[in-house]
């Protein structure tokens, strides 16, 4: 019998996938492709505001790993848990980067949907240069890591290890 995840852990795994997902995809269009100005101006909205809420999920969904962890009965050998677990702790250290950095690069106030808004943190051009190319460079690790993560749960799908089926409701 496969052991789920709790309801929480699931909940907050699917949020955070699909605003990663959607900020990676949509951050690295607007930068790499050339795309009307308009659209630049409205992906970076919508991306700030959205990556702004999800800092405190993502903060709740590290005390719900903390708390929880993993479920017990996993398909994987113990060397595969081990490579599991510093894989995972690689992501959460890269997607905290990417939060830090994208908040430290900012040279105008965190506006979130029009509806609250934050002032910048830094003000020198210098430390928010700094910033933003490390939120860069993270961004790119972050992919490089989220499409590893993608691909090996693929391979273990293929090899009759249903790891998405535990983190289904």
């Amino acid at each position: 019998m496969e052991v789920k995840y709790k309801k929480s852990q699931v909940i907050l795994h699917w949020i955070s996938a699909v605003v990663i997902i959607w900020g990676t995809l949509s951050g690295f269009y607007v930068a790499l492709f050339d795309a009307a100005a308009q659209h630049k101006e409205w992906v970076s909205f919508l991306n700030v505001s959205l990556t702004t809420l999800f800092i405190p999920v993502f903060i709740l969904r590290i005390g719900c790993a903390l708390r929880y962890g993993k479920p017990k009965c996993s398909p994987l050998t113990d060397w595969q848990e081990r490579i599991a677990k510093k894989a995972h702790l690689l992501i959460y250290c890269n997607i905290t980067l990417v939060m830090i950095t994208g908040v430290l690069m900012m040279e105008r106030d965190i506006n979130v949907f029009n509806m609250i808004s934050f002032a910048q943190p830094l003000q020198d051009p210098l430390l928010t240069h700094f910033f933003n190319q490390a939120h860069k460079i993270s961004c790119a690790t972050l992919g490089v890591l989220i499409v590893g993560h993608i691909l090996a749960v693929i391979k273990h799908h293929r090899k009759g290890h249903n790891l998405l089926n535990r983190m289904t409701l």
